[in-house]
């Protein structure tokens, strides 16, 4: 993966990142796939960060679900 590509990941899961936390949850498992992609090719504290804060919003989602 060259840099052009990874930029590209990282905003795309950042700006996924902040849409599944605080309007759209669902967008939380693109989050998780970039984090997943940029894993090896960044730093690792930023894939970390993507796929963590998309898991953690689609937990939470799963779990406003379940409680319905």
């Amino acid at each position: 993966m060259n840099d052009t590509t990874t930029r590209r990941y990282l905003a795309i899961g950042g700006l996924s990142a902040v849409l599944s936390l605080f309007v759209l949850p669902i967008a939380g498992f693109v989050s998780v796939y970039t984090g997943y992609k940029v894993h090896g090719h960044t730093k690792n504290i930023y894939s970390y960060l993507l796929a963590g804060a998309g898991s953690l919003s689609v937990l939470f989602w799963v779990a406003f679900l379940v409680r319905l």
